[in-house]
């Protein structure tokens, strides 16, 4: 008897591939944030009911037990499973993924005192079958199904910042740790909360200058975007590239290189490949210019 094909994945066992455009669907991973915390993990019970309270009237919610200490959440036609590490994130991850993060503001010590974590990971399942397992679901657009998920995902996590002893959040995925109350605000306060879920640096790169990058668009199905040598503050680099990793994520707009960005500026914003000087991986740079035919 042969295994049966995993959804969107070859019986060979090869890599994803999108069964509508045939793209290699390698990038995809599975959504996931951590809230840390300053005490032993809560069990299923403290989970189950602080999410059943806040999600009332909104989302069902599937309380773990005791033989399966998970809880579940439908957002959507996604399933958010929550589960608790009653250890802290290993190798100092968490710590180091602070790293040039205003919002912090100095205070990125407090991470190093966590004692647990919650995990959050987000799955969009198709009905089950005869089997009881889950079939494939309806077809989606893989970026924007992989936006849905990793929405659903900022949701619960930020809900679960309730939970007394919360300091912070990690998106592993997007190399950032922030501020439990600002990753929450982040969230309820925009329908699309780009640094929730892309890392987004910016700083003074000179006295006259400022520079901004991204980590974590990648998971997208996008190419990490920077900007050099900018002409203006630090805040203003920052806030034009949330708009700009916003568009993006919410249409599912993959930027290459050779392209001209209309960005609302006096220049479009020109795109080519580069290494960066920040992570030292490839990444999309943006520079104002005309662009030519």
């Amino acid at each position: 008897m042969s295994e049966t094909p995993q959804p969107g994945r070859p019986a060979d066992g090869g890599p994803p591939i999108d069964p509508q455009t045939g793209e290699d669907l390698s990038w995809k991973q599975v959504p996931l944030a951590l809230v840390l915390l300053d005490r032993p993990a809560p069990d299923h019970h403290e989970v189950g009911e602080l999410l059943a309270e806040i999600f009332e009237g909104s989302y069902a919610v599937e309380p773990g037990t005791d033989e399966d200490p998970a809880t579940a959440v439908h957002v959507e036609d996604a399933t958010v499973i929550v589960s608790t590490v009653d250890s802290p994130v290993p190798e100092g991850e968490a710590s180091r993924h602070t790293a040039d993060l205003a919002m912090w503001n100095g205070q990125e010590a407090v991470v190093d005192t966590h004692r647990s974590q919650v995990v959050v990971a987000a799955f969009r399942w198709g009905p089950p079958g005869d089997d009881g397992e889950p079939t494939d679901p309806e077809y989606m657009d893989p970026r924007l199904e992989t936006l849905r998920c990793e929405l659903a995902v900022a949701n619960v996590t930020a809900a679960l910042t309730a939970l007394p002893g919360a300091v912070a959040v990690g998106v592993g995925g997007a190399a950032t740790t922030l501020p439990s109350a600002a990753y929450r605000d982040l969230v309820v306060r925009n329908p699309l909360p780009a640094p929730a879920l892309v890392g987004i640096r910016a700083g003074m790169q000179s006295e006259s200058t400022s520079c901004v990058y991204t980590t974590g668009m990648g998971r997208f199905g996008q190419m990490d975007l920077e900007r050099l040598d900018v002409p203006a503050p630090p805040a203003a680099v920052y806030g034009q590239m949330c708009d700009i990793v916003a568009y993006a994520l919410a249409n599912g707009t993959v930027f290459r290189p050779g392209q001209a960005l209309g960005v609302g500026g006096p220049e479009p914003l020109l795109t080519e490949a580069a290494v960066s000087p920040f992570t030292g991986r490839e990444a999309l740079r943006l520079t104002p210019g005309t662009p030519t035919e």
